[in-house]
């Protein structure tokens, strides 16, 4: 089963799903790939490339979804990713876009597929985003697509403002499973 949480930038979707892979050693992450540059002290939750690299993915189908995120900032799920989770009877979590998160869902269907909007107040997500370093251009880009976000988010399975990380895995585990997170 795939877990998705879905999001506006710097709701905690990295710090959610760490928190949730620590306490289920089990749980595997699903990467995605993307053009971003790597950020200081992340861990290997992307597949770093470069625009060309991503477009010549595309050019050869290796994506199940890709979506222009933010600016010039590609993200992507391949196929083979999707593949594995059907055939691997392993539990993964990940993070996507609400476009991305809709397409796989409805691929994978809702028996295998869980997704979790997660949201905070305006003021959280800024302080969030300008702690982690962003720069003042691609704080107002990321919050420009809040709205949108917002929008979007009745089209989850479940909503969860996260302002307490404990309390927030807590919600999680309850509404996936336990059983769903090993």
């Amino acid at each position: 089963m795939l877990t998705i949480l879905i999001g506006p930038s710097g709701v905690g979707k990295n710090s959610v799903i760490n928190a949730l892979m620590a306490r289920h050693p089990g749980l595997c992450y699903l990467k995605a790939v993307t053009t971003r540059a790597k950020r200081p002290g992340e861990k290997d939750a992307y597949i770093h490339v470069s625009k060309k690299q991503f477009e010549q993915m595309i050019e050869r189908g290796e994506f199940f979804e890709y979506e222009n995120v933010h600016a010039d900032l590609m993200y992507g799920t391949l196929l083979s990713a999707l593949e594995h989770i059907k055939t691997s009877g392993k539990n993964f979590i990940k993070d996507l876009d609400v476009y991305g998160a809709v397409k796989i869902q409805k691929h994978l269907g809702r028996k295998n597929c869980k997704t979790i909007f997660l949201d905070a107040p305006d003021e959280v997500l800024l302080s969030r985003l300008k702690g982690r370093g962003e720069s003042n251009e691609m704080i107002k880009v990321r919050m420009g697509r809040y709205f949108l976000e917002r929008q979007l988010s009745s089209k989850f399975d479940k909503i969860i403002e996260n302002i307490d990380l404990d309390e927030t895995v807590r919600q999680i585990e309850d509404f996936v499973g336990k059983q769903n997170l090993n």
